[in-house]
């Protein structure tokens, strides 16, 4: 934790006649989370107690949705015969994050489908199976993908108020990475407005939403990275301006891998189980809320282009840039939807 900004500009006096009323500071905070690391920025007086206030939000996430930890709530769920029910007090984030992994699942026609888990562990893309494919035995992807009934997957309470959900067999295995760190990051945005905290970027693995303005008093600047393997995360492609909203990126380029000339990318298509790139390169994705860009983006790599800018136009509130390359030659091409060209950075800004 660092100071990055201290007194405000015009205190140009300050030994001699003070500041008449001192700005808070601005102050970032890192530290590793949900199989990844947080980078948060914020103006506030109280930075010892806010970051343990979000140390602890995020280690409750982990406590609802890691597949590292075997007593966490997902994992339960995972390794249960038929039916696990868990106490909503003691869990506050499983339940909104299925009901909203059920209207996206709706939205896009099943291609953000959480029940991909199975698939996600063969092809060595999870967090415990983590064994490259050397071929792809299409009996066994045959056989996984009858595991994708996140459609008749539903939520019930019990006499004792706990939540249940039940499954049609015990290899039904859920996996809410693709949105999870969205809702995270939306559930520490919140924190900080209840708490009066009114400029602040919260990047959590890529997911981010900003609110008010940068220690420079700016909007915040995002970057979106150059989408290609090896590139280093201060790659940038394309800068926006992004305050008060979110913005989450999903791509190929970084988590993937070539076996005997076939290449294998985490993001899986739920309709055919097939671990195959689509023509998108990356997908960036902005919204009001974190959980929905994070949600989106994922989607998207998995319709490919053309899908997704007829269905981008039909979402109320999402906008999204699409980086694809037709020829091969490195050479990125772009669309975007008919508002993201609000959040170009100006050249000013530069």
């Amino acid at each position: 934790m660092r100071i990055i900004m201290t007194c405000f500009v015009g205190c140009l006096f300050i030994l001699i006649s003070g500041c008449k009323e001192k700005e808070s500071s601005y102050f970032e905070f890192t530290g590793p989370t949900m199989g990844t690391k947080y980078n948060i920025t914020a103006q506030t007086d109280s930075p010892e107690l806010l970051k343990n206030a979000i140390d602890s939000i995020l280690s409750d996430f982990n406590t609802s949705m890691s597949l590292y930890i075997d007593s966490s709530t997902l994992s339960l769920f995972n390794a249960a015969d038929s039916m696990y029910c868990f106490d909503p007090q003691k869990d506050p984030y499983f339940e909104p994050i299925f009901i909203k992994s059920k209207e996206v699942y709706k939205l896009t026609g099943g291609a953000f489908d959480p029940s991909i888990a199975p698939l996600v562990n063969y092809y060595g893309f999870g967090y415990k199976e983590k064994k490259k494919l050397s071929e792809v035995d299409t009996i066994k992807v045959a056989n996984l993908l009858s595991l994708l009934v996140f459609d008749t997957l539903q939520l019930s309470k019990n006499a004792q108020g706990e939540i249940c959900i039940w499954k049609p067999k015990k290899e039904v295995k859920l996996d809410f990475n693709a949105l999870s760190p969205g809702y995270a990051v939306d559930v520490i945005a919140d924190f900080f407005t209840k708490k009066g905290i009114r400029n602040f970027m919260i990047n959590l693995g890529g997911e981010i939403r900003s609110l008010g303005l940068n220690d420079r008093q700016k909007d915040w600047v995002i970057g979106i990275n150059k989408p290609t393997e090896g590139a280093l995360e201060t790659e940038i492609e394309l800068p926006l301006m992004v305050s008060n909203k979110s913005l989450a990126t999903s791509g190929n380029y970084r988590n993937a891998y070539e076996s005997k000339g076939q290449k294998f990318a985490h993001i899986i298509n739920p309709f055919t189980g097939m671990s195959q790139p689509t023509d998108i390169l990356s997908a960036t994705v902005i919204a009001d809320d974190c959980i929905s860009a994070d949600a989106y983006a994922t989607a998207f790599m998995v319709l490919g282009l053309e899908k997704s800018l007829l269905l981008v136009e039909q979402l109320k509130g999402i906008d999204a840039c699409f980086i694809y390359d037709t020829e091969g030659d490195g050479i990125f091409e772009f669309k975007v939807s008919e508002g993201f060209s609000r959040y170009y950075l100006n050249n000013e800004q530069h």
